[in-house]
């Protein structure tokens, strides 16, 4: 499994699901990169990228 975080002024966050609380993840870790590039494309500040982090 695998999710897609980001860490903003020393804080992480975690990229939720739609209209949840829950954090979303990913069986395939190729999905969850190609959706951390989309949002980092659409993100003016480059230290706030979002990435990919295996959930054990």
């Amino acid at each position: 499994m695998y999710k897609v975080i980001r860490t903003v002024k020393g804080v992480t966050e975690t990229l939720k699901d739609s209209n949840s609380h829950l954090d979303k993840t990913f069986t395939d870790s190729v999905a969850a990169e190609l959706l951390a590039k989309k949002l980092n494309a659409n993100s003016l500040l480059r230290a706030d990228q979002w990435r990919v982090q295996q959930v054990r």
